[in-house]
């Protein structure tokens, strides 16, 4: 048999999550426990993909290995942007695992690229497919340290202009789906359709209408399938066996490619990241060598040539109508629902692209020497807002000196293109309905490019962009409309520099604002402030000035807000240009405060700022959270000083009927639990937990049959292990600290939890490979071997 190699590709993507005025991902709560899908997925899979668990028979963990350096991987580069600024360590973590593995494939990084805002290629403009790979050729390049050989196409859709455009910037290949395969060309040949199907075990050339040619890996479609959507993954052995099935014993060197989304391993099944690396473990064993397809390409050239079905894609039968047409290919999670509203939803898009295109080419000329080169160059500056990086682009594609205003509208107009080219993000069209989040997410970028054209006083389409969703139609009639969306969930969300300043003003009742604060995408100096009143009335003004970090965009507001008890505030504004009005208003918030009449300080709101008043609804949703927090406070206080009274004044009393046989009555339980929850994740936040106070508090768990609230309960639990591991990070705990830490557990296994200790397993292992190894073989060190030994036991951490 020949040489056997096998590539796992992992496509790792979500659609851009933020809200476009603020480039921040808010609250979802389809997430729960976690604040966002992004921050779920990055634990699921992403982090967990870094650190992936190798069992032996009785569960316990032999190896902790990175997947990412064995497989062959793409990340969308707006997923990357997310990484980057919230989860930082794992960002840093995928881009090392690409350097560190250069040299074991040769010289060929496992990473790929991927177009820029995961669009469907065929069915974007050519102006809008360039910039579509120069972004993601310009993103992974600046993150990578080097050009990338492959790219990813999204959704695998391909047709010849896109590969011809990739090809002319140095894209060396691209992996499809067998059935994107037409006619092949052996050397010295005719073209011919293969009969059998594409031979997925040899690379392909692809010669391109240019001249130029591009290789083309096609993917293993039985085993991708199996493990993207069968249970596969729930067995490393049976992964192993049907990976080596896939090879035939002719003498040919033979490649394997298995290609799915790389949320497969450990978000769509769970602990899928398990079997991976089991099978990346196993297969160099029984003589599968793991590739990746720029090493494999430089072994084995393709020598036979390959014509694409043009306008095919991975998940669609019909071509590539999933994201253009009514076609049958959905989800599956809504039998009998149709998805006609994706023909008006593309026919929107297009139309606010064409109508915006032509205002960019001409109004953008008079800034810019060349606008839509320009528009490839940007990249550079979405990667990097500095007001220093903004300038160097600016001086290099400026047509002449420009003044601050003028810096403005030339970078309005490349938002705008950044959004529209984003509202075509393919998830917008891939699910069931117009309604659904991914949907709303393509709309929103649409409405950020409209608020920004009419800024420019450009003359929108927005009401024949309104009337064309207004065809779109829900399968849920009480969502109405592609309208009725964009007015529901697109329209509140749109932010102004004064939406700004009215939650600085209104927040800042709660918090300890500095000279100098950012809010999301704006920054905020405070001029001025001062606050008046005491008790349930409060009130304030201030004098600030509010600045666009991504526009360069600045001005000056006065306010006055008030504070009068439970949730009730608002805010009222203007804008200024002098000092004399600001020293009016604080005159009149003066004297209203020192009336102490709430009716008449709205009046005075009303009537100083008309059309300019806010209140907490405005706020920004995390923050609304915030502020609610701070106003619920005491009664949050008093709420628990109740439910310690009743658990404290009538324990003796609970306790006798208990052993009576009786049982308590649920309103003492549920203080019980209030009270018994509340001090076991105090007592597991403090520095030095008293393990006699948990042991004590979880009898008491135990003799009410009290619920712990496990995810509470888990998270301090988890933190208090890696706080006393993490002690100092150049030398392990000691022998007292390694006991506590497998006293605490103990307490907790034998309460019937069943905690997640997927970091503490991290941190412990590193431990493992570093320091224990050297002093288990040190006699005076054999108390702290036996500790570590027992905390590893725990742990389910096998030390041979």
């Amino acid at each position: 048999m020949g040489e056997r190699f096998l590539c796992i590709h992992g496509h790792f993507y979500q659609p851009p999550r933020e809200n476009p005025w603020l480039e921040a991902v808010e609250i979802e709560k389809t997430a729960a426990p976690y604040h966002d899908w992004n921050e779920r997925i990055t634990d699921e899979c992403y982090a967990a993909n870094m650190a992936a668990r190798i069992l032996n028979g009785n569960n316990e963990i032999t190896s902790i290995i990175n997947n990412f350096g064995h497989l062959s991987f793409n990340f969308g580069p707006t997923l990357l942007n997310w990484l980057e600024s919230s989860q930082p360590e794992v960002h840093a973590a995928i881009i090392q695992s690409d350097a560190d593995n250069v040299a074991a494939f040769r010289g060929h990084g496992p990473a790929i690229a991927q177009g820029y805002n995961h669009i469907i290629m065929p069915l974007a403009n050519r102006r809008d497919k360039e910039t579509q790979v120069v972004w993601g050729i310009g993103d992974f390049h600046r993150r990578f340290g080097r050009d990338p050989e492959g790219m990813w196409l999204p959704e695998t859709a391909v047709d010849p202009e896109t590969l011809d455009i990739m090809s002319d910037r140095g894209i060396k290949y691209v992996i499809l789906a067998p059935q994107q395969a037409g006619r092949i060309k052996a050397p010295g040949g005719q073209w011919h359709k293969p009969e059998a199907g594409i031979d997925t075990t040899q690379a392909y050339r692809c010669p391109l209408p240019s001249g130029n040619h591009i290789s083309i890996i096609f993917y293993h479609q039985a085993l991708s399938h199996d493990i993207a959507f069968s249970d596969l993954l729930k067995s490393g052995d049976t992964l192993v066996e049907r990976i080596s099935s896939a090879f035939t014993h002719h003498e040919q060197p033979q490649l394997v490619t298995i290609a799915t989304d790389g949320e497969t391993y450990g978000h769509h099944h769970r602990f899928g990241e398990m079997a991976l690396a089991y099978a990346f473990n196993k297969l160099e064993e029984v003589g599968i060598r793991i590739t990746n397809i720029g090493e494999y390409l430089e072994l084995h050239p393709p020598a036979t040539d390959v014509e694409i079905i043009e306008n095919t894609a991975w998940s669609c039968a019909h071509g590539i109508e999933r994201w253009r047409s009514g076609c049958c290919c959905s989800t599956g999670s809504h039998p009998g629902w149709n998805q006609d509203w994706r023909v008006p939803l593309r026919e929107a898009m297009d139309h606010l692209r064409d109508s915006l295109a032509p205002v960019f080419e001409s109004e953008a000329k008079t800034l810019l020497t060349d606008p839509w080169a320009a528009r490839n160059d940007y990249h550079s500056v979405i990667a990097d807002r500095t007001s220093a990086n903004i300038e160097t682009f600016l001086s290099h594609w400026a047509s002449r000196t420009l003044s601050d205003a003028e810096k403005s509208r030339a970078l309005k107009h490349l938002e705008i293109q950044r959004f529209m080219m984003a509202a075509y993000t393919s998830c917008g069209w891939f699910f069931d309905d117009i309604g659904n989040l991914e949907s709303i997410l393509v709309l929103k970028q649409a409405g950020r490019a409209l608020q920004l054209a009419g800024d420019l006083h450009i003359k929108t389409p927005e009401e024949t962009f309104l009337n064309i969703l207004e065809k779109a139609r829900s399968n849920v009639p009480s969502i109405g409309t592609g309208r009725d969306v964009f007015e529901r969930q697109v329209r509140p969300l749109v932010t102004d520099p004064a939406r700004v300043v009215a939650h600085f003003a209104l927040s800042s009742f709660f918090e300890e604002y500095g000279t100098e604060t950012s809010i999301y995408t704006f920054n905020v100096i405070s001029n001025d402030i001062r606050h008046f009143g005491a008790g349930r009335l409060r009130m304030s003004a201030g004098d600030v000035t509010v600045t666009s970090a991504i526009l360069g965009e600045m001005t000056r507001y006065i306010f006055a807000a008030i504070y009068w008890g439970d949730h009730n505030l608002n805010a009222g504004l203007a804008v200024v240009d002098n000092d004399t009005a600001y020293q009016s208003l604080v005159d009149e918030v003066r004297k209203l405060s020192d009336r102490a009449d709430c009716a008449d300080c709205l009046k005075f709101l009303e009537s100083r700022f008309p059309g300019a008043v806010y209140s907490l609804v405005n706020l920004f949703v995390d923050e609304q959270r915030k502020v609610l927090h701070h106003i619920m406070a005491p009664a949050l206080v008093e709420a628990e000083q109740a439910h310690r009274d009743i658990y404290h004044r009538h324990h003796a009393t609970m306790r006798f009927m208990v052993r009576l046989g009786q049982s308590a009555p649920p309103q003492f339980i549920a203080a019980a639990a209030f009270v018994l929850n509340t001090d076991l994740a105090r007592s597991l936040s403090s520095e030095q937990p008293d393990l006699r106070a948990i042991e004590n508090l979880l009898e008491e768990v135990k003799l009410w049959s009290v619920t712990m609230d496990a995810d509470q309960i888990v998270y301090h639990l988890s933190g208090r292990l890696e706080a006393i591991l993490q002690r100092d990070e150049n030398q392990p705990p000691d022998s007292g600290e390694l006991d506590t830490a497998s006293n605490l557990l103990v307490l907790f296994l034998n309460s019937g939890l069943s905690p997640n200790l997927w970091r503490v397993q991290n941190i412990f292992y590193t431990m493992l490979r570093e320091f224990y190894p050297g002093k288990v073989t040190q006699p005076e060190h054999a108390v702290w071997a036996e500790s570590f030994r027992r905390l590893a036991r725990l742990l389910l951490i096998r030390i041979e």
